[in-house]
């Protein structure tokens, strides 16, 4: 079986550049918001802890998850960028963050 290249990809314009990595490589998306959510998450905490002496990784966490949704459903806008179990995922870990939050003392 023959891989599909760009070239072969049926698409034109910008949108056939977004749709090819997922369609090749279907857990690109997921690794892609992965990437982002860990990145942010480390890259909040370590602000704090650099500029006020104390992290809080939870609040950077929520803060990373709720940017990640809201990319996720960015994502939505370019069909076949992402999945709905995909996006779905991204909302209900934004909304378990915020539970953790809310209910720690």
């Amino acid at each position: 079986m023959a891989y599909e290249t760009f070239a072969d990809f049926n698409g034109t314009g910008l949108t056939s550049f977004f749709i090819y990595p997922p369609r090749i490589v279907p857990i690109f998306t997921p690794l892609l918001l992965f990437a982002l959510l860990s990145i942010v998450t480390l890259s909040t905490f370590f602000a704090q802890k650099k500029f006020g002496n104390e992290g809080d990784f939870l609040v950077s966490f929520v803060v990373a998850s709720f940017f990640t949704a809201v990319i996720a459903i960015v994502m939505t806008l370019i069909e076949g960028m992402i999945d709905g179990v995909t996006l779905s995922i991204t909302i209900i870990i934004a909304i378990i963050g915020v539970i953790l939050l809310m209910t720690r003392r």
